[in-house]
Formats: C-alpha cells, sequence, structure tokens
C-alpha cells in the first residue's frame, strides 16, 4: 500500500483531533448534566439570540427533531425560554435565561483554559495557517456543496 498523502494526513489527523476535543469536551459538560448536543444550541443562542427550532436545526445542520429534543430537555431544565415569534404563531423563539447565559460563560471560560493549553507550544503564525488552511478546506465543501450552510458563525 503506498504510504498516505499529506492532504489524507491533514484529514485523518482533523478526525482524531475532533473526536480527542469531544471525549474532554463530554467530561466537563457531563458535569454540568449537558450533552455536546446541548452546548452547541446554547452557543447559537449565547449571549442575547432568540431564534426558532428550525432556524436552530438549520444553523447546526441537524434535523429540527434533534434540535426540539435538546430544546425541550434545556427548557425543562431551565436553561432555556420560549417567547413569542412574531412571524411564526406556532414556532416559538428560543433564548437563553439568565441561568443559561451564566452557565454557558462558565462552560466559556474551561474552554479557553483547555484552549490555552492545548496552543501553549505552537507558533501564532502556524496557528493562523492552520486557521486559513481550514477555513479554505471548509469553504472548499461548500463550494462543491458537500455542507449545506445558511449560516457562518
Amino acid at each position: 500500500m503506498a504510504a498516505a498523502s499529506s492532504e489524507y494526513e491533514v484529514i485523518w489527523l482533523v478526525r482524531r483531533l475532533f473526536r480527542a476535543m469531544a471525549r474532554a469536551a463530554d467530561a466537563y459538560l457531563g458535569a454540568h448534566g449537558l450533552t455536546a448536543a446541548d452546548r452547541a444550541v446554547l452557543e447559537f443562542l449565547y449571549p442575547e439570540q432568540a431564534l426558532s427550532v428550525p432556524e436552530i436545526a438549520s444553523r447546526y445542520q441537524v434535523s429540527r427533531q434533534h434540535v426540539q429534543v435538546t430544546v425541550n430537555t434545556l427548557l425543562e431544565d431551565g436553561f432555556l425560554e420560549a417567547r413569542h415569534n412574531p412571524r411564526h404563531k406556532r414556532s416559538p423563539l428560543i433564548a437563553m435565561t439568565r441561568v443559561g447565559r451564566d452557565l454557558f460563560a462558565k462552560i466559556r471560560e474551561v474552554e479557553a483554559s483547555h484552549v490555552d493549553a492545548l496552543f501553549t507550544d505552537i507558533p501564532a503564525g502556524d496557528i493562523e495557517a492552520t486557521r486559513r488552511t481550514l477555513e479554505a478546506m471548509y469553504f472548499q465543501n461548500l463550494k462543491q456543496g458537500e455542507i449545506d450552510e445558511t449560516h457562518h458563525p
């Protein structure tokens, strides 16, 4: 078998890094009774955004039903609230409560320390080159129709 190309090795490493970061996130999110899906929904609404479930699903690139299940749990836990949606009677706007914002701010603090540790020994120029490369790959996938995204954070 021929040696893997550098391009393939980049993809392989991105996949492994994603999985390692997901495991780390599961550990600190679990301490708050949250999942990665909960965190993703909270991120889209932080700090003062109000979106309908279909809007969240579109940005998160998952089914509306999946987001609805996650939102329902976060509503029950008091991290989110439903608000009147003037554009649609049956699809309320979902927003963070003060409790949800405070919790997500704490989560971001924990993440910031993890990110700082992850990049400690990597030169700033390498970080910027990596960011540009990953961004170019992402937008190449958008252009090729591999990613259906209507929102760029």
